[in-house]
């Protein structure tokens, strides 16, 4: 094996957790655009739309992962909240 990078040695414990912190990147990614959405004052039906439509085109050339089946729900819990997402927290 004269390259050895051509064969990272990945470790288990990073192979088990990636998919979890991967999967809570994603999350934290939709509900950080529903919040803008709501805040540029787009109609709830319009923002779980085109986050569905931002999830299977960012995903077009693999599997559609099932986040796109929570969508619908993230959108109703930022809209609720009054499109605040990520950042400080409040006092």
């Amino acid at each position: 094996m004269p390259f050895p990078w051509l064969h990272p040695v990945i470790p288990e414990d990073y192979r088990k957790t990636f998919g979890r912190k991967a999967e809570a990147m994603y999350l934290t990614e939709l509900e950080e655009r529903a919040a803008l959405l709501y805040r540029l004052r787009y109609d709830r039906s319009y923002a779980v739309a085109r986050l569905r439509a931002n999830v299977r085109w960012d995903f077009e050339l693999h599997r559609v992962p099932k986040l796109v089946d929570r969508v619908e729900a993230i959108v109703d819990a930022v809209y609720a909240r009054g499109g605040r997402a990520g950042g400080p927290p409040e006092p």
